[in-house]
């Protein structure tokens, strides 16, 4: 058995005036991993290769190119020149492997001459201080400013995302990670339609992000379905112990 990831690319040849990777890893409100998911889906893009795991993976699913795999990597060259390349993280890197995990990734960004890299994680709603949606971060070599405020100092930042952060810093790599607020133990479609059009403006391209809020809007609905149902079972219980 091999003691390390590998990345495996079927394509490597990229064009565009700017390319942008995409990530993220599943965390608060599974942003990071709903976001990358949807933009794959919604920009069509193609299945280019894999970072392999250095085990064999025990789950699978069948896609459109074939067997899923934990890590994937699609690529699309967008109609304004610009071009997108998403790792799609399936699971989180084996803690183990976390220093092989990254450096195949700093190979995937090396391979694709990435312009920027754009992170989506989660931060816990508990945090908000006002009206914002989200707050961001970035290495110390990204010029990028977003109209939101910034991440909150001597806040931690844990797992996977905060091991890709530190890395893209040391190698002046520039890069942004956008957080909106979530609920921690949910699963946040909303919020990942926050990311997603953060992203948009970004690479100056219309991502519709309506499958997502309609997503949110039934999971609120069950949510209060549920909520109702609890609420008549604890009254019931509070007549009858009253009779």
């Amino acid at each position: 058995m091999r003691k390390s990831y590998k990345l495996k690319l079927l394509k490597n040849e990229f064009k565009g005036d700017k390319t942008y990777l995409v990530t993220g890893f599943q965390g608060f409100g599974a942003v990071g991993f709903l976001a990358p998911r949807y933009i794959v889906s919604k920009l069509n893009m193609d299945f280019i290769g894999y970072i392999e795991p250095p085990s064999i993976p025990d789950f699978t699913s069948i896609e459109d190119y074939g067997f899923s795999m934990p890590h994937e990597i699609f690529y699309r060259h967008l109609d304004n020149g610009y071009s997108i390349v998403v790792l799609l993280n399936r699971v989180n890197p084996e803690r183990k492997y976390m220093s092989s995990f990254i450096n195949e990734f700093l190979a995937l960004l090396k391979k694709i001459q990435m312009t920027e890299v754009v992170l989506f994680g989660g931060l816990d709603a508990r945090f908000r201080e006002g009206e914002e949606e989200y707050r961001w971060l970035k290495t110390s070599s990204s010029k990028r400013e977003l109209s939101a405020p910034y991440f909150i100092k001597g806040t931690y930042i844990v797992g996977p995302l905060a091991s890709i952060l530190i890395s893209l810093q040391q190698n002046n790599i520039p890069a942004i990670a956008i957080l909106p607020y979530t609920q921690p133990e949910t699963i946040d479609h909303k919020a990942a339609a926050i990311a997603v059009k953060i992203l948009s403006s970004i690479i100056s391209t219309e991502i519709d992000v309506g499958e997502l809020l309609s997503y949110a809007e039934k999971v609120e609905e069950i949510e209060k379905m549920i909520q109702e149902l609890y609420d008549q079972q604890i009254r019931k219980k509070e007549s009858l112990m009253h009779t």
